[in-house]
């Protein structure tokens, strides 16, 4: 099986005039229900949870760890644009948003619902930006998460 994690292109360099709307409509991907926090945390605790299978637990750790950076490079990018990257978009972040289902089967095919769901709110504020730089940005994670969703779609066919 060949897991990848990410894909193999360059993220952009991000530099930005302040743009406290553009700022604002980076958080819901930052730290709202569907985003970067949501899913690292959601993908920690599947990867806890599976201890006996070290082909999947590999892979969500590796999975985290990529929208880890995802999760950095959006707060910093909010950060240029003027604004602050708090841990909730339109209310605060909280626990109940991490998927705890225990089944490895349908937590995968939760992870590709959830992955789809990303692409199309990046998509959705893709269209609303001004910042060309900030759309190639969003435009390479979305790449970065289309791979998520082959590697879950991959494991599901070992369990």
């Amino acid at each position: 099986m060949n897991l990848k994690y990410a894909s193999d292109l360059p993220y952009p360099e991000i530099t930005v005039c302040e743009n406290l709307q553009e700022a604002k409509m980076l958080l819901p991907s930052y730290a709202g229900t569907v985003s970067e926090l949501t899913s690292i945390l959601s993908y920690a605790f599947q990867s806890y949870i599976s201890q006996g299978k070290p082909e999947l637990r590999a892979c969500l750790e590796g999975i985290a760890r990529c929208e880890m950076y995802h999760h950095e490079l959006l707060g910093v990018t909010i950060t240029k644009l003027g604004g602050f990257p708090v841990m909730g978009a339109r209310s605060y972040w909280n626990g109940s948003f991490v998927n705890y289902t225990i089944d490895p089967k349908k937590f995968l095919q939760q992870n590709i619902l959830a992955e789809e769901n990303a692409i199309r709110n990046y998509e959705r504020t893709i269209l609303n930006l001004s910042s060309p730089q900030v759309k190639t940005l969003l435009e390479r994670i979305i790449l970065d998460e289309q791979v998520h969703i082959e590697d879950f779609h991959e494991l599901l066919k070992t369990l």
